[in-house]
């Protein structure tokens, strides 16, 4: 694999925006209980005192060798199946999504209001403004219908639409916020799907809302793209009952997965729901619940088809699913790690990316540890999000690392 030559440069600075953080940070002591085992809570929005808002940074101190988290040996990239690409994101913030619509056109979005986009030769980062100044929040919903059409979200009043990547930098156009009538509405984002430039949702925090003709409540977590009137409108679509949304994928326009965590309202934190839309003309699904036979948070979801649907969470959760599953088929994983996210080329090249540098592969038989070129001295970082145009340009972000699976210059392989 080829290192990629990077020029440095330094993202723009600001004010931070102040923001509401209703669970705590990672860093500090967990109180939940149904999470054993440690790692970033994706509800929180980033809080005002923390450019982070998710996670920590990795160790610019480096690490004690007795430490199982830290590397110690030295891999070069031509015997790793992953290579570390230079980035001029600053240490203190992550990387905490991966998106693209092809091998010169990928994103990634992250904390501290972090946008950057690799053109094919460089990583470069884009300012997106606030006011005067350029925003702070933590953007975790990144999806785009093509090179010229890209949404960015953190939270319901933080919503940004870029036409894309040109002579050398983006412009992102801050877009109305969805029907939140007051600041105590305000809805964090975590998720985005769609198929089209016309068919697009993001998912995220639940609320309720009362319709004209309904005496009773109607519980929402999706925010869905009207264009039919003048200019960008957002429908409230309807939700299963309270669940925050964490991951949506579909096979089609008309088919829809998601993961979610129904509590404090119920008691389910590994909710599966598996949608077919009401119409062609409606913005809702009709849901039924999956049995995800988990009991830990989800935290990623990818399909290849409406019958290959991955899901994967905490303490090495991996779920797998069907179109007409009723409940989840249990996949023995290799790792206890939390694992963050989930992507393939196809039903027989599927990657999985957790905390402490794990990276996990299926080949359509089993699942096999994949190796990185992580820097030696320092923890292995936590690793968020992937995303690859094929099977041989894969990108993973995380805490102050960018890598990235391709052709090999001399050896090695998956």
């Amino acid at each position: 694999m080829k290192r990629s030559r990077i020029t440095m440069a330094t993202l723009a600075s600001g004010a931070v925006l102040a923001s509401i953080v209703p669970w705590l940070l990672a860093s500090c002591a967990s109180t939940d209980d149904l999470a054993p085992a440690p790692g970033p809570d994706p509800s929180t929005i980033p809080d005002a005192t923390s450019p982070l808002g998710d996670g920590e940074p990795a160790d610019a101190g480096g690490c004690d060798a007795s430490d199982d988290d830290c590397v110690t040996n030295t891999i070069s990239c031509d015997e790793a199946d992953w290579c570390p690409v230079p980035t001029t994101v600053d240490k203190l913030y992550s990387l905490t999504n991966v998106w693209g619509s092809g091998k010169d056109d990928v994103w990634a979005t992250g904390s501290g209001g972090t946008v950057i986009h690799w053109d094919g030769a460089v990583w470069t980062p884009t300012v997106v403004p606030s006011g005067t100044q350029p925003v702070r929040d933590t953007f975790r919903a990144l999806w785009g219908s093509g090179p010229n059409d890209v949404w960015i979200a953190s939270a319901s009043d933080m919503i940004f639409h870029s036409t894309g990547f040109k002579d050398g930098t983006a412009s992102w156009e801050p877009m109305p916020a969805t029907d939140s009538k007051s600041d105590s509405d305000r809805t964090a984002l975590f998720a985005a799907w769609g198929t089209s430039p016309t068919d697009f949702r993001f998912g995220g925090g639940s609320s309720s809302y009362y319709a004209p003709d309904s005496p009773e409540p109607i519980f929402t977590n999706q925010f869905v793209l009207d264009t039919s009137g003048k200019g960008i409108q957002w429908i409230r679509s309807k939700g299963f009952t309270f669940e925050t949304v964490y991951g949506l994928w579909g096979p089609s326009a008309n088919e829809l997965w998601l993961i979610g965590d129904n509590r404090p309202q119920g008691s389910q934190i590994a909710r599966v729901l598996h949608g077919t839309r009401e119409s062609v003309a409606s913005a809702d699904f009709t849901w039924t619940q999956v049995d995800s036979k988990a009991t830990t948070r989800l935290r990623g979801l990818w399909g290849s088809s409406a019958n290959d649907v991955w899901v994967v969470g905490d303490n090495g959760t991996i779920r797998h699913f069907d179109a007409n599953a009723t409940e989840a088929e249990i996949v023995e994983s290799t790792t206890r790690s939390n694992l963050n996210a989930v992507w393939g080329s196809g039903p027989n090249d599927i990657w999985v990316v957790g905390d402490s540098g794990t990276i996990l592969h299926f080949d359509g038989n089993s699942w096999s540890e994949s190796v990185a070129a992580f820097l030696v001295g320092r923890k292995k970082p936590e690793l968020y999000g992937i995303w690859g145009s094929g099977p041989d340009d894969v990108w993973i972000v995380g805490n102050d690392v960018v890598l990235h699976h391709g052709p090999k210059q001399g050896g090695g392989g998956k």
